[in-house]
């Protein structure tokens, strides 16, 4: 499963991330990183970006790059 694919308000756990380098590190800065738990919590009336909560962080994310990260 990716993180587009998770529903609003139901909590995932980051298991890998198949971006190149440079968003890799930009996610990692804002802490999303392999074993965090990550939660969308609202999408925009467009559907994309949707907005997520991890590690008291609430971060837009473009559903092209949610659909790089896989979840448990």
């Amino acid at each position: 499963m990716f993180l587009n694919d998770l529903p609003i308000n139901k909590t995932g756990t980051i298991k890998r991330i198949f971006t190149d380098d440079a968003v890799k590190e930009r996610l990692h800065s804002f802490g999303l990183i392999k074993g965090v738990e990550i939660i969308p919590v609202k999408k925009s009336p467009l559907g994309c970006p949707r907005i997520y909560r991890c590690l008291n962080t609430t971060i837009a994310i473009r559903n092209k790059t949610a659909k790089q990260i896989e979840i448990l």
